[in-house]
């Protein structure tokens, strides 16, 4: 009888493993992949706004086919205007950032910790899961790549961030934050909004890789 039991069990698991090794095929074969460079094209079209990219409308994942993503993955660290920074990126592969998204791509998340001149923590998502972190990678722009921020959203404390490596060194990599103008602001929760300063640099800062 046990040893029956042990049959008949082995036979679900075999089932099983087939069942999910197959639905794992047709999973990637139902997908349509594209490129980064295909979607960085699409960006620059002058009737984008008006037209999309109905071309590229089937593609169901955007795939880092040569490996650009890969310059910027690491610990970085850098000083600016009395504040210690460590960032931390890691390249993601077919990645939703919402699991209801019907296009994933592969992209950079990044984590960080930001320090006052006394050493005092100012901000810290480095133990944050990937969709907290709230700073992850959309696309390139030529060699820059952009990725977008959200901090303390009650004080607008949220943006496009682009990073690029640099030609002569690629172990040093530039980094500046184009704050959102707009936003809604909670005075509640942002008392001192007045004097408040952006968490990261508005100006070209560099970081060294670790």
């Amino acid at each position: 009888m046990i040893v029956h039991n042990n049959l008949k069990l082995n036979k679900m698991r075999n089932r099983l493993f087939i069942f999910t090794f197959l639905l794992t095929i047709i999973s990637c074969k139902g997908q349509v992949v594209g490129t980064l460079e295909q979607f960085e094209e699409c960006s620059k079209r002058p009737n984008k706004d008006q037209e999309g990219c109905p071309d590229l409308e089937n593609i169901t994942y955007v795939k880092d086919t040569n490996n650009r993503l890969n310059q910027f993955v690491g610990t970085w660290k850098g000083n600016y205007n009395g504040k210690q920074y460590e960032i931390k990126l890691d390249k993601k592969i077919n990645y939703k950032k919402y699991p209801d998204d019907e296009r994933s791509f592969d992209r950079i998340i990044g984590r960080i910790l930001v320090k006052d001149a006394s050493g005092n923590v100012i901000y810290n998502s480095m133990n944050k899961p990937d969709n907290q972190t709230f700073f992850s990678g959309y696309n390139f722009q030529g060699r820059t790549y952009d990725m977008h921020f959200v901090g303390n959203y009650d004080c607008l404390e949220s943006g496009d961030v682009f990073i690029e490596t640099k030609v002569a060194n690629p172990n040093e990599m530039t980094l500046f934050y184009n704050q959102d103008k707009d936003g809604w602001l909670d005075p509640a929760k942002c008392p001192n909004f007045a004097t408040y300063g952006s968490l990261l640099p508005t100006e070209k800062m560099t970081l060294v890789k670790q």
